[in-house]
């Protein structure tokens, strides 16, 4: 599910640092090279920046200024919401919870503790257990005081007003509230140096939500300096002693190059963290990123979601095969079209299947320009690897409502996103496409006085869902769809047209 809640409390803008974002500069490609432990875009100058550091110039920062945003004011609402302004505002706001002189140990925290970074901290997990039994994924009771801190001076007043915020996902209050001054770290029976990172996971079986966690993980890897190191042990804080399900368990090679450890491999010993330790933010925060972002109407392309499309995609070895068209050559490339099936034709448990796919495929294949693909997009049956490198090669991806449009994220710029039905779910991946910067689609896009609605079937099935859209089937009117693909094929043409003045312009000012 990804229905959203919308508040009002959204402006407050950077309108100084906004100076620097808003001039078009050095668009990063798929292709990137490493300097030093950075992703850094390709023909980027040395002193290159990400647009949200306090000496940043247009120049000098990645990316472009988003798209069809009214006026000032929500362009300056998105880029704090939605783009590298979150990061910015996350680091302006980072505050001493546990200090000492010469920094050997702290703990520094955002506002409601949405985001913390420390050194050389303790934990003592005498109270989690292996047992199948438990099932609370986040438990809250682990520690009392003295069996998490560090040594140095707390400010326990400061730390205990960021509870407002408290939830497994929104906050790493409910583990830090026992947060102590201790006098040594000396009694450990585990030790682990060098960088650490803390996770509290979304349901990693589904992509949309499992995605929350890596894209927050890439922004707070920002935060904390923009240090891309994959030197990196990375720790699942999941109290549940039990398989944790993760069919885009790939996608953590972009962040380590070491097996992910499970927390209750701890139970019962006292870990010491001789290191820095990075606790990041959260999949379901109130007004986070990603999930629950707050997207001001009309704005798409965010720097910080195309930063991190491009940085798993190179991390992963994903590439272009199928560069786009220009104007002095088409050298006789069809668009690529990816049609996306959920499961298998005539399944009693997979839901939004569209009953009448064959006809719509027929239509595609009317198309002499078009090269079609349908695809399922099963963990069993084809490799995450290859499902990114079919979408990252793909110009027109059509797919009803699910998680299996969270590869909107890795469409290649000048794509048209075609959620063929929202199933009333009207902002969940329209939000996403337009994050990412590329075009959206759905039925209801061309506006005609009469459009033949999505006709639903198997209504009522589902033992509790029944009555829920997103638990039917539904068909299609293939002359409504022939339209629509129409619309999709002028809009990538277009938007390659645009791709190539964007190249034009690096070029002349390169």
């Amino acid at each position: 599910m990804c229905k959203k809640n919308y508040s009002s409390r959204f402006l407050n803008s950077f309108v100084v640092l906004l100076l620097c974002f808003f001039t078009e500069s050095f668009c990063c490609n798929s292709s990137s090279q490493i300097r030093g432990s950075e992703t850094i875009p390709q023909n980027s100058p040395k002193d290159f920046c990400w647009g949200f550091e306090e000496d940043c110039t247009p120049e000098k920062s990645f990316g472009r200024k988003p798209k069809l945003c009214t006026n000032d004011k929500l362009a300056a609402s998105f880029w704090e919401y939605a783009d590298f302004g979150y990061v910015y505002k996350v680091r302006k706001s980072l505050m001493g919870i546990c200090e000492s002189e010469n920094d050997e140990s702290f703990l520094k925290c955002s506002r409601n503790l949405k985001y913390c970074q420390g050194k050389n901290i303790y934990l003592d997990f005498k109270r989690l257990k292996r047992n199948r039994e438990v099932q609370n994924r986040y438990r809250e009771d682990l520690f009392q005081l003295g069996d998490i801190g560090g040594t140095c001076k707390l400010n326990s007043p400061l730390l205990h007003a960021q509870n407002e915020h408290k939830s497994p996902l929104q906050s790493w209050y409910a583990e830090l509230e026992k947060f102590s001054q201790l006098d040594n770290m000396n009694d450990c029976d585990v030790t682990i140096e060098g960088k650490v990172v803390l996770m509290k996971l979304d349901y990693g079986g589904n992509m949309y939500h499992h995605f929350c966690d890596f894209f927050n993980l890439y922004a707070s890897q920002h935060v904390n300096g923009s240090n891309f190191d994959r030197n990196v042990t990375i720790i699942m804080w999941d109290t549940v002693d039990s398989y944790y399900h993760d069919p885009f368990r790939v996608s953590w090679k972009a962040f380590t190059n070491k097996p992910v450890i499970s927390l209750v491999d701890f139970a019962g010993k006292k870990v010491c963290l001789k290191g820095d330790v990075m606790f990041p933010l959260l999949a379901r925060m109130v007004f986070g990123l990603y999930y629950n972002s707050y997207v001001p109407g009309g704005c798409t392309g965010s720097n910080l979601f195309r930063a991190f499309s491009q940085h798993l995609l190179h991390r992963l070895d994903i590439t272009h095969h199928y560069p786009p068209m220009t104007s002095q050559s088409t050298d006789g490339r069809k668009l690529r079209v990816t049609f996306l099936q959920r499961g298998q034709p005539g399944s009693a448990v997979v839901y939004r299947q569209i009953k009448n796919k064959d006809a719509l495929v027929g239509v595609l294949q009317e198309f002499d320009d078009l090269d079609v693909q349908v695809v399922e997009y099963d963990w069993r049956k084809m490799p995450f690897e290859e499902q990114l490198n079919i979408t990252h090669n793909t110009d027109i991806f059509i797919g009803m409502h699910g998680a299996g449009l969270a590869h909107f994220l890795f469409l290649p710029e000048w794509a048209v996103a075609f959620e063929l039905w929202n199933c009333e779910d009207v902002h969940c991946y329209k939000d996403l496409a337009r994050l990412r910067g590329v075009q959206y689609l759905t039925w209801d896009s061309i506006k005609q006085p009469t459009i033949p609605p999505p006709q639903p079937s198997e209504q009522g099935i589902h033992p509790r869902y029944g009555s829920n859209p997103k638990f039917w089937n539904w068909s299609f009117d293939p002359d409504h769809f022939r339209s629509l693909i129409k619309l999709a094929k002028e809009q990538v043409l277009s938007a390659m047209l645009q791709e190539e003045a964007v190249k034009n312009q690096q070029k002349d000012e390169l």
